[in-house]
């Protein structure tokens, strides 16, 4: 018979996976009721298969860039940003990550750290997506989908890659992607660490904004997560905001 601490700890999954699968579906619908095959050249097949690609290379991060790109999507809604635009948003954090397809397995897959010339491959993966998604029309998609795949791991004071652009150079889209492809990744179990709350997930970014993330994105994002019940407890941001570090 299982103890209580067991319990728990299925409870605590089954609950976990439940999100996961709610993030899915949530994601899968608005793939299938954004802009039909005539108003996006990028079709949506070519889209799932490039996601399907990544997915099936790395089974920790398998729905990885369908979350980012929901998050992405809320927190776009919640800064005012108009419903057609989002739809084509949507598409553009969807591929963030395509640039993965050319990294190494030995490099993507390993558990460990990586060391400086594994790192340096793996940073690669942002260039390497601009250049894929450079071929999209029209020009104006093409632009917003390069700078997202390029800039998302970007950060405000300079400290990120792959240029090390500061606050507002950064371009807008890409600080949204950041935030949510950040919390996405602390927030799912890895080879090398494992998921911590979507409640300490939110409390890191607003630790970690001005310095690396755009504190208004990251508002944001905790609005929308407290309006959603992922959160549990106040508004954390005043509490951060009452209590300094």
């Amino acid at each position: 018979m299982p103890d209580k601490q067991e319990l728990n700890d299925r409870v605590e999954q089954l609950e976990k996976r439940n999100r996961e699968l709610t993030l899915l579906l949530e994601s899968a619908f608005e793939l299938k009721h954004g802009p039909t095959l005539t108003d996006h050249p990028f079709s949506i097949s070519v889209i799932h298969s490039l996601v399907l690609a990544l997915d099936s290379r790395d089974p920790y991060t398998a729905g990885h860039s369908s979350r980012v790109a929901l998050y992405s999507l809320w927190i776009a809604k919640e800064l005012g940003v108009s419903e057609e635009e989002c739809k084509h948003f949507y598409r553009s954090a969807l591929m963030h990550d395509v640039g993965k397809i050319g990294v190494p397995d030995r490099v993507l897959l390993k558990a460990e750290s990586l060391n400086e010339e594994e790192f340096e491959i793996m940073i690669s993966h942002t260039t390497i997506g601009a250049r894929i998604l450079s071929k999209m029309e029209p020009t104006e998609r093409m632009i917003q989908a390069t700078e997202v795949a390029k800039y998302h791991h970007e950060k405000m004071d300079g400290s990120g890659y792959p240029e090390g652009l500061r606050g507002e150079a950064i371009p807008f889209y890409a600080r949204i992607v950041a935030v949510a492809d950040a919390f996405d990744a602390m927030t799912t179990d890895r080879p090398y660490s494992r998921a911590i709350s979507y409640q300490e997930g939110v409390e890191e970014l607003l630790r970690c904004r001005d310095s690396h993330f755009d504190p208004l994105v990251v508002s944001a994002f905790n609005k929308v997560m407290q309006e959603r019940n992922y959160l549990k407890g106040g508004p954390i941001e005043q509490q951060l905001d009452s209590h300094p570090s």
